[in-house]
Parts: structure tokens; C-alpha cells; sequence
């Protein structure tokens, strides 16, 4: 019971950190506040994978370093040295959550089921599209103009308008507002739609395979009946 609300109130929290950027474009309380969800979501998430230790010391590890470039943003929106620190920590610090989670999904009889493995399932695709967010904010950093906006071809693209071209590009809806332009980002984007899908399917068949480990078969005759009845 105490891993479901765990990993229930991690998937809230990513729910509210991936869907809720837009409040960063009203200032920089906001965006502080906004920041500050991310300690929630890095509690629930330690406390979701407590059972891996090494993912958990990573965690440790990077989450110090994200919540100072987090800080940073939030009162200095347009420099570039604190926003790449804060996706570059922020990008690391999923992918360790997301390599627990996984580990905890197939691991075997303690692994979750149910409801718990759905829970799981769900947080793992939202953090692979927060990687890849993370990744195209750096990589529009680094490389200015590897992505474009189309409705508004000369703004400067944010991590909020990457935040977004990566959930639609993974979901495969392809809007072609945000478009990839460069051949690496067009590369990227094109590894996180496949990623997406193989994940998906990956998780059909652990949930089918959960389903069917969950229930008691019982064991029949040829006629139907039980092989231990009597003649």
C-alpha cells in the first residue's frame, strides 16, 4: 500500500511538472513556485525507488546541483549558462528515476502489479519525454535555431515550447508547430518517437504477463474437470 500512494503521488507530480509549465510564462514567482514542485516530485520519487540503492545515491547525488540551476532560472529566465545547468542536471536526475522505476517494473516476483505496475508504467513514459525535453532544451542552447516554431518564426524557442514538442512528438500527433530543423534534432526527435513505442509495447506485454502471474490457474482434465477428481 505504502509503494501505490508512492508512485501515485510521483505520478501526480510529474502530471503537474510536464502539463503545467505555462504558469512559468507569468513571472518569476511563478516560476520559483513551479521549481519548488520539483522537490516534491524528487521526494516522491526517491521514496517510489527507496528498494535501489544505487539509483537512489545518484539521486542524491544530482538533485543538490538541480535545485541550485532551479533557483537560478527562476530569477534569471534569460541566461543561458543557468538554464542549460538546470536541463542538463534535470535531464540526468529523470533518467536515474527512470532506470529505477524500470528495474522495479521487471524485477521479478517483488515486482508491482496491478495497479502499482500501471502507476509505474505511466511515470516511466512521462520521464522518457522529459528526458528527451531536457536533451532538445540543451540542444537548442548549444546549437540556437536546431528547432523553429512556425506560428512564430522569429521568437527564440524556450524549454516551455520544448517541454510541449516533446510530448506531442512522442505521442506521434506531429502538430508541426515546433519542428526539428537541424539534421541532429530531426535524428533526436525521430529516436523518441520510436522510443515511445517500443516502450508501449514493451509495457502491453509486462502488463499481460502481470495479469497472468496474478491469477491461481486451475489445473483441468481433458474433460474439464480436475485431474486430482476420481473416476
Amino acid at each position: 500500500m505504502r509503494r501505490r500512494w508512492n508512485l501515485g503521488l510521483f505520478l501526480l507530480a510529474l502530471l503537474l511538472l510536464q502539463f503545467g509549465f505555462p504558469v512559468t510564462f507569468y513571472g518569476p514567482w511563478w516560476t520559483g513556485m513551479y521549481m519548488l514542485l520539483y522537490a516534491a516530485m524528487i521526494v516522491f520519487g526517491i521514496l517510489a525507488t527507496h528498494g535501489e540503492r544505487g539509483s537512489l545515491a545518484s539521486a542524491v547525488l544530482v538533485t543538490p546541483v538541480f535545485l541550485t540551476f532551479g533557483v537560478w532560472v527562476a530569477f534569471d529566465q534569460d541566461n543561458a549558462d543557468a538554464r542549460l545547468g538546470m536541463l542538463a542536471s534535470l535531464g540526468v536526475f529523470q533518467l536515474v528515476l527512470m532506470y529505477a522505476l524500470v528495474k522495479v517494473m521487471f524485477g521479478g516476483r517483488g515486482a508491482p502489479r496491478g495497479l502499482d505496475l500501471v502507476a509505474a508504467a505511466v511515470c516511466v513514459y512521462l520521464l522518457i519525454g522529459g528526458v528527451f525535453a531536457s536533451l532538445f532544451g540543451a540542444m537548442e542552447i548549444l546549437r540556437p535555431g536546431s528547432f523553429a516554431d512556425t506560428t512564430h518564426p522569429h521568437a527564440q524557442l524556450g524549454w516551455q515550447q520544448l517541454t510541449y514538442f516533446s510530448y506531442v512528438t512522442q505521442a506521434t500527433l506531429g502538430y508541426g508547430d515546433v519542428v526539428p530543423v537541424s539534421p541532429w534534432a530531426r535524428a533526436l526527435a525521430s529516436f523518441q518517437a520510436m522510443t515511445g513505442t517500443i516502450f508501449l509495447a514493451t509495457v502491453i506485454a509486462r502488463l499481460v504477463g502481470g495479469l497472468g502471474l496474478a491469477r491461481v490457474p486451475e489445473t483441468s482434465g481433458p474433460e474439464g474437470g480436475s485431474r486430482d477428481a476420481q473416476p
